[in-house]
């Protein structure tokens, strides 16, 4: 309220209050209460509340973040005063509130018309202000009136193959109407799986059920009745015991309602289905399934994540590429660690619907595209194995790569992966391609038919 700065809120100091000191930068030691009263002329009237703690990123302490810090040797932790402090975002109730969600949305997500029409008007108050201009002319500095125009080539809709029909995507690339009506490329029958959830939940679960076995057929998707966990309470030990103690060879799927979103209790039951006892899991939020207007649309989108991770193939695209291979490669920086986690995937079938998936991780002092250039190698010997050939193109979509990488990726990481193909033969030497995927651009760019912008545009882009 202060100084309209945004803090995360990592703990509570329930032994500090206002009338605690801390150091200030001159090395002076000041009360709480006294601070805010003399910095901002506000007067704290409970002294005896706790106090809020922040701990800021290194990054965002080299910004100039600053607030009262504790005096002690966690000198890093930033301490608020909750009297002071309001919560930021949405509440639950605002968000499951149509009309207030309907209102936000109409400033927070601009038409294109709007959106240039915003541009338009701020650029036109810097070039009407004398100062602003001043500035922008001490610098050799001019902004254009208006908004740059290209021209640029519009892509036809993508065909998309479902089993025995195919639709165009159309301009919102969205084909999930037809997808519901029609059978995917390869459905997995679901015949024996399990469903976990407390007794809060069993209404909503139970009726997920039914509307799964419901909405299955239709998509080419058999359901069959599961085996029923109801749980005595909401602890992560009885979800992982209850689901252990039921686990056999024959189970295809573990689904779990969890009646909060907790990151503690969806890392243990990951766990146990991805580590300990190898099982296809979903885990929904019990909230998710409650609004039964919204079910049916849910259930079928939960249906198709389910399809796909019991092997299924949902719809395909058409490839003019022969012998294409089809990788994905995205790397996790764990800081707490000081190790990066890769994941790696690549397509081993002529329709890109079959896929190859590994990890590697990179322990200290060690580099990690070695353990890259292992999965690539072994992703090209499971590629013939299928197909009895190795790709003649290769596309490579690397994500987790900063701007500073850049060269990396061009120096050393393309002319790595390079030297796997001597692993087969020498004579091998495939066409590869290497593009690197960011989402931290500010390029709009929109489409533009007799000086109406109509949508933003969608497809692929060179950036």
């Amino acid at each position: 309220r202060y100084n309209n700065r945004t803090y995360r809120i990592d703990d509570i100091a329930w032994d500090m209050n206002p009338q605690c000191t801390f150091k200030c930068h001159d090395g002076s030691e000041i009360r709480f209460m006294d601070y805010y009263q003399k910095q901002y002329n506000l007067t704290i009237r409970d002294t005896e509340q706790p106090l809020l703690v922040n701990k800021p990123k290194k990054r965002l302490r080299t910004r100039g973040q600053q607030a009262p810090q504790a005096a002690s040797e966690e000198a890093e932790k930033i301490c608020l005063i909750p009297e002071l402090s309001c919560m930021t975002g949405l509440t639950d109730d605002t968000r499951s509130d149509f009309r207030a969600m309907k209102d936000i949305a109409a400033h927070t997500r601009l038409t294109p018309g709007d959106r240039v029409t915003a541009l338009r008007k701020f650029v036109e108050r810097i070039r009407s202000c004398k100062e602003a201009q001043a500035e922008f002319d001490s610098w050799g500095l001019m902004i254009d009136p208006d908004i740059l125009n290209v021209t640029g080539r519009q892509l036809k809709g993508e065909l998309i193959l479902l089993k025995s029909k195919s639709v165009v995507a159309g301009a919102e690339a969205d084909w999930s109407r037809e997808l519901m009506k029609e059978h995917m490329i390869t459905a997995v029958p679901l015949q024996s799986w399990v469903i976990a959830f407390t007794k809060k939940d069993q209404r909503n679960a139970l009726e997920f059920v039914k509307m799964l076995q419901k909405v299955g057929p239709p998509m080419g998707m058999e359901v069959k009745e599961p085996m029923v966990l109801e749980l005595k309470d909401d602890r992560t030990e009885t979800f992982i015991r209850s689901i252990r103690d039921n686990l056999t060879p024959a189970v295809q799927l573990v689904v779990v309602v969890q009646p909060t979103s907790r990151d503690d209790r969806y890392s243990a039951i990951k766990k146990l289905c991805c580590v300990e006892s190898p099982v296809p899991s979903q885990v929904i939020n019990g909230r998710t399934i409650a609004q039964s207007q919204k079910l049916r649309s849910i259930t079928q989108k939960i249906a198709l994540q389910v399809n796909c991770k019991l092997g299924g193939e949902l719809w395909a695209l058409e490839i003019p590429l022969k012998n294409l291979m089809v990788i994905g490669i995205d790397v996790y920086h764990d800081k707490s660690k000081g190790r990066s986690v890769g994941g790696f995937v690549a397509s081993v079938n002529t329709s890109s619907t079959r896929w190859y998936s590994r990890v590697c991780f990179q322990l200290p002092g060690q580099e990690l595209m070695d353990g890259l250039c292992t999965c690539f190698t072994a992703s090209l010997r499971k590629y013939h194995d299928v197909n009895n050939c190795l790709p003649d193109r290769i596309v490579v979509f690397r994500d987790g790569v900063g701007d500073g990488q850049m060269k990396i990726v061009e120096e050393y990481e393309v002319e790595q992966l390079q030297k796997c193909f001597l692993t087969f033969s020498p004579d091998y030497k495939p066409k590869m391609s290497v593009v690197v995927v960011q989402k931290r651009i500010n390029t709009r760019l929109l489409q533009v038919q007799v000086d109406t912008f109509l949508a933003y545009g969608n497809n692929v882009l060179w950036h």
